[in-house]
């Protein structure tokens, strides 16, 4: 087992080359829905959001939550991975059945036509993640980043090419939804090839039981998770248009991209670190709130500058029929300033086997937004218009539910992701007021440097064109005021200082070797 240095050389190194195989992928991503945005219309993203949504609140057992279960006893995969793997395949048939079964019935009570196709391609995903589980568990426990990142960016870039030629041959919402669940198919495939004969497939009857009621906890709280990743859209989906539903999934889609490039892959790293040493929950722990100190002083500012630069981005890069975007957008992206530590914590909470923790976390913020976001969604229309227009942004009448809902989103999470880190540091009695400084310390620096983008941006506008200004507030401004911000926040702490510097030289060194 790696020792303290080792750890954190592996954290430094897969979260290296998981950024940058993710990094190189957003910008194609990024491209790719600039292209989907002009051959589709909102109604047909909304018919795609939705599609996915339902498969994710489907989902009850996902196969892939086994591998977690997994990662936690990582000493005793050999003996385990069978069992795990008959169970995750058990899983994933049986809800890839029911949902293919229920495809028919549920265009049918949704009255939106051709939603049956989209839910069938939907329900293949559950089968395809019981293929995945036990080779990518086994590259996860091993450390394996730099090859796994080869193989997830090459399959990635695949499906993104694949959605834009298909967008391009009419395919329609189609296009959106079947690239991303091939992927798991081919990541499998990949997988399996590696790992041939490091993963052992023999079932041992005396472990089932105690996976299987291990799977069902972690299963609901990752089920919770997931329906909590896509309530928006569900609640969207009961109360507002297709065209509206579109309208928030790509603004959803592009302030997400910060955390998925970041946050989210440094969870994935961190999960088999945390597990290692699960029974040392001083250096776990400790290793946590370094961690995401550095992170926060990375992720807040991007977040925040995203929601300074929504209309120069938006009026300069999308058509006018996307306006309604815009507000729901720069609102989402100051909830970002929060979510980013959703996936290190979950990490956190899964390597230290709380599975039982996570699920009542989950549940908590599950009832809590669902009451939030009806309410919101049925009585907040014209005060979110009113408030986003009072403050400069551009608004869409015909958007309401949606600018409500993400106000209602980006509060929920707001409030439950310091609970999250709280809970994750109970063990050694993390106090609340080093939780709440995780968050909030990035945003003296960070506030301060967006107001003043956004003057600057007003000032070039009112003595150049708009769109030159526009121009110069994406290329120029924003780079800059980026660099003052994260430059800022971690210059506040000289642990994270030390953590800044230790983590570009390892990066400069992996990256060059």
């Amino acid at each position: 087992m790696p020792g303290k240095a080792g750890f954190a050389s592996a954290a430094a190194s897969g979260s290296a080359w998981t950024t940058l195989q993710t990094v190189a992928n957003k910008f194609v991503t990024v491209f790719a829905m600039l292209v989907l945005a002009r051959l589709l219309t909102p109604a047909e993203f909304g018919l795609a959001s939705l599609a996915s949504s339902i498969g994710s609140f489907a989902f009850v057992l996902a196969p892939f939550v086994m591998g977690d279960v997994l990662i936690a006893q990582s000493k005793r995969f050999d003996e385990l991975s069978g069992s795990a793997n008959a169970i995750a395949w058990a899983a994933g048939i049986a809800l890839c059945s029911l949902l293919a079964a229920a495809a028919i019935p549920i265009e049918y009570i949704t009255g939106k036509s051709g939603l049956a196709l989209l839910v069938v391609i939907a329900a293949f995903r559950p089968l395809f993640e019981a293929a995945l589980m036990a080779p990518n568990t086994r590259r996860r426990i091993d450390l394996a980043y730099r090859r796994t990142a080869f193989v997830d960016g090459g399959v990635i870039l695949f499906a993104t090419i694949l959605s834009v030629v298909m967008a391009l041959l009419g395919a329609g919402p189609i296009a959106l939804i079947l690239p991303p669940i091939g992927t798991i198919a081919l990541r499998a495939a990949f997988y399996w090839r590696d790992t041939r004969g490091r993963i052992s497939t023999k079932v041992h009857r005396e472990f089932i039981a105690p996976l299987a009621r291990q799977f069902v906890v972690a299963g609901f709280g990752q089920y919770l998770n997931n329906v909590l990743l896509i309530l928006e859209v569900l609640v969207l989906g009961f109360f507002a248009s297709d065209a509206e539903i579109g309208l928030f999934g790509l603004a959803f889609q592009l302030a997400m991209q910060v955390n998925v490039v970041i946050a989210v892959q440094l969870g994935n790293v961190l999960q088999p670190i945390f597990g290692f040493i699960r029974n040392d929950p001083e250096r776990q722990i400790g290793g946590f709130i370094r961690a995401t100190r550095l992170l926060s002083s990375i992720a807040v500012p991007l977040s925040l500058m995203q929601a300074a630069l929504a209309v120069p981005m938006f009026s300069l890069l999308f058509e006018a029929k996307w306006t309604g975007s815009i507000a729901v957008f720069a609102v989402l992206s100051v909830g970002q300033a929060f979510v980013f530590i959703a996936a290190p914590s979950i990490a956190l909470l899964k390597a230290q086997g709380r599975f039982r923790v996570y699920f009542i976390w989950q549940l908590t913020q599950l009832i809590t937004a669902i009451l939030a976001f009806v309410f919101a969604v049925n009585y907040g229309s014209a005060f979110a218009l009113k408030l986003a227009s009072a403050v400069g942004l551009p608004v869409d009448p015909n958007a309401g539910k949606a600018l409500a809902l993400s106000m209602a989103s980006a509060l929920v999470w707001a409030a439950s992701c310091p609970i999250a880190v709280w809970l994750g540091g109970r063990p050694v009695r993390l106090s609340i007021r080093r939780v709440l400084l995780v968050f909030f310390e990035p945003w003296i620096y960070t506030v301060p440097v967006c107001v003043g983008l956004i003057f600057a941006w007003l000032l070039l506008r009112s003595t150049i064109s708009p769109r030159l200004a526009d121009v110069g507030a994406l290329v120029l401004l924003g780079p800059i005021a980026v660099a003052l911000a994260i430059g800022g926040s971690v210059w506040m702490r000289a642990d994270t200082r030390a953590d800044f510097r230790s983590v570009i030289g390892r990066f400069t060194r992996r990256t060059k070797g």
